[in-house]
């Protein structure tokens, strides 16, 4: 007698995204190499949270904006 067993496979879950997290980037003038620089910030850190499994992206800030007192940084007040 021949005992033939059906094996199924079940694949694992993927890992739960434990931290919510945002990605704030601001530069002082809205010039060439400062948008440059911007798209550097974005384009790092998105890959960073990316590689980062416990990591969920929720938003992306971003403010052009002067340091200046009194300048409105409107990305930063709605991230937080």
């Amino acid at each position: 007698m021949v005992d033939n067993k059906i094996i199924h496979y079940i694949p694992p879950l993927p890992p739960k995204r434990e931290k919510r997290v945002g990605i704030y980037c601001r530069v002082s003038t809205n010039s060439a190499d400062q948008l440059k620089s911007l798209t550097a910030q974005v384009s790092a850190l998105t890959r960073l949270t990316a590689v980062n499994l416990k990591w969920l992206l929720v938003d992306v800030y971003i403010d052009i904006a002067s340091s200046k007192t009194g300048s409105s940084r409107k990305e930063f007040s709605r991230m937080l």
